[in-house]
């Protein structure tokens, strides 16, 4: 099995702000308590997958006009606790951009990439045909997939996978970790210089098996 080495590579902080995570029992609440700002990215985390639809609906009115980059999946949270939701704001001077692949259609409330001045923040990408909605059988089909459509987000935004910094990989137990790792290794080189966290969860959105979301230095 080959072993990632991964350089730990922090985010400048000088124009982005994390908000750590708050957990709710209903998802306006949660909404609710995040500070007002430029969103550039968020995560929700849902005690049941079944719930991603309903929260959508909720999430959809608090981003009227441009969407965050956002990575959904279902962990275990506190008993009584629906849904906990992080983000991270820009707090620079420059006017924000979504970015959207050629042929990509959007069916939830998201924006596949927002464009700050030196980074673009990925939403989670899943190994799944967003127009069709189908998802491959075969695992490794699945996470091939994944990382095309990563490659695509890259490519429309004029990047390659050796500008990305960070990543954070899902899996359910359906698709091995290893195969994971294995094909992380393929997909980024012998020498990458990324901060990669690879997680198992009980589920994904939309049926999905694999998914990710990133950061990617753009100077």
């Amino acid at each position: 099995m080959n072993t990632l080495i991964f350089f730990s590579l922090v985010l400048a902080a000088e124009h982005y702000q994390h908000v750590p995570s708050v957990e709710c029992k209903e998802f306006r609440d949660c909404m609710e308590a995040l500070p007002k700002g430029k969103f550039v990215a968020t995560t929700v985390f849902l005690a049941d997958i079944a719930d991603y639809a309903a929260m959508n609906k909720v999430y959809e009115g608090y981003f009227p006009t441009l969407k965050p980059a956002r990575n959904t999946v279902a962990v275990k949270l506190p008993q009584g606790i629906r849904m906990a939701i992080n983000a991270v704001l820009y707090q620079g001077d420059s006017e924000l951009r979504g970015l959207t692949p050629p042929g990509v259609t959007n069916l939830v409330p998201i924006t596949p990439g927002i464009l700050t001045p030196d980074r673009l923040f990925i939403a989670g990408i899943l190994g799944r045909d967003s127009n069709s909605g189908t998802v491959p059988t075969a695992p490794q089909e699945q996470i091939d997939m994944c990382l095309a459509r990563l490659t695509k987000v890259l490519a429309t935004a004029q990047l390659k996978p050796g500008d990305l910094v960070q990543a954070t990989v899902y899996h359910s137990a359906l698709v091995p970790r290893e195969l994971v790792e294995t094909s992380l290794a393929r997909f980024l080189g012998p020498e990458p210089t990324i901060a990669v966290t690879i997680l198992e969860v009980p589920a994904l959105a939309l049926g999905a098996n694999v998914g990710l979301n990133g950061v990617a230095r753009r100077n």
